[in-house]
């Protein structure tokens, strides 16, 4: 696991710490935003057991962080190797936490968690707790207790790695000892659990799995069911909220596999941008180029569930105060119907903005669109909102 992770919406440049189970990163969002991401190893990603600890360990993240612990702000648990991210807040843990869940043994990573943490120290993170370091930090010979290396290493491993980390610090032997034997039992898969009594255990044997909670089947991350699309609705003659619309018969292009409860369309052949989620909201990007390759207008689409109509609209304001900044866009200000509001800013780059409520297959959601347009285009980013509404009536 020697090149850097891709995940969208998200630049990863500093990884703290190689575990055989899963890697810790430090990156930004697309935002600009600091995090903390934590990414299942290719055996990791293998083990069922691994998998559903970090599907239960991930919802409890989301759902009920504890105080002092950031609430995890992206996931994909169904990826080729399943990640979560949570922002680097000043003074909380992040990510890193998750990584004990996933094997069950109490204690086995103190050490790796530890170094983790005192990197990410540096970027406001919370410190080591004192009693990390009153139990496992001794001054190696000749050196004070209090002195510490002043270049943290950009690459650790649970054992000697970790020791590289904590500088001439001496961590216990029984704990790589813990360590290798954990590496050996988990790819001996499940046997482990098929072992008789008479059998002599080589180490301790991991914790058993706790299944997890019921999760929304599929879900983008714990508290966001994955939306069922529904088909294209093909352009007829009708009012939109502004400006122009398709009209039947139209030449579009169908905007799909964005992971969104609609599809629209869009006028010539567009590229799309998975740009990540939050812990309550999905993020997704449109563009079109022109014929000298600029990019002529661009879609930015939010979109968060609700558990009824009601919620939805309650819900709004938070929403718009929060896609809005991401997006930099203008906040939707006038009402077009009960569950529809709209902006328009004229000047350059011409800009849409829709914030709507809506249900499709039985669920409710609140989508926000930005849709900016460069001069001369500003019909086709008419017809594209119009379209979006029309299809989530």
């Amino acid at each position: 696991m020697n090149s850097t992770p891709q995940l969208p919406g998200y630049k990863l440049d500093q990884r703290l710490l190689e575990h055989p189970l899963a890697e810790i990163w430090r990156g930004r969002s697309f935002t600009g935003m600091e995090v903390v991401a934590l990414i299942l190893s290719d055996s990791g990603a293998a083990d069922e057991a691994v998998r559903e600890r970090l599907v239960r360990a991930s919802r409890t993240a989301a759902l009920g962080p504890e105080e002092q612990q950031t609430p995890l702000w992206a996931a994909n648990l169904t990826a080729t190797r399943p990640y979560a991210v949570t922002q680097l807040v000043p003074g909380q843990s992040g990510a890193e936490r998750l990584l004990d869940p996933l094997d069950g043994l109490l204690g086995n990573d103190e050490e790796s968690l530890g170094a983790v943490r005192s990197q990410l120290a540096q970027y406001g993170a919370a410190p080591v707790p004192a009693a990390f370091n009153a139990q496992h930090v001794k001054p190696s010979d000749g050196q004070q207790g209090d002195e510490q290396s002043s270049h943290p290493p950009q690459h650790l491993a649970p054992s000697s790695t970790a020791r590289s980390a904590l500088g001439r610090w001496t961590i216990p032997v029984v704990i790589l000892a813990v360590l290798i034997t954990f590496s050996a039992l988990y790819s001996a898969g499940t046997k482990i659990g098929t072992a008789t009594k008479e059998q002599r255990p080589t180490g301790p044997a991991p914790v058993a799995p706790v299944s997890p909670a019921p999760l929304p089947s599929p879900a983008i991350l714990p508290g966001i069911p994955k939306p069922s699309s529904a088909p294209y609705l093909p352009p007829v003659p009708a009012l939109g909220l502004i400006g122009a619309t398709y009209t039947r018969g139209a030449d579009v292009q169908q905007v799909q596999g964005l992971g969104l409860p609609f599809v629209f369309g869009w006028p010539r052949p567009p590229s799309t941008d998975e740009l990540g989620a939050s812990a309550t909201t999905i993020y997704r990007r449109v563009t079109a180029e022109s014929t000298g390759g600029v990019i002529s207008m661009e879609a930015k689409i939010a979109l968060r569930p609700c558990t009824t109509l009601a919620a939805c609209l309650t819900d709004r304001a938070a929403f718009d105060q929060e896609w809005t900044k991401t997006f930099r866009a203008p906040v939707p200000a006038t009402a077009k119907d009960a569950n529809t509001w709209l902006t328009v800013r004229e000047q350059k780059p011409y800009t849409l903005t829709m914030t709507h409520a809506f249900a499709s297959e039985g669920r409710y959601w609140l989508v926000g669109v930005a849709v900016a347009a460069t001069a001369g285009e500003e019909p086709a980013a008419q017809r594209v909102l119009n379209d979006i509404w029309r299809q989530t009536q």
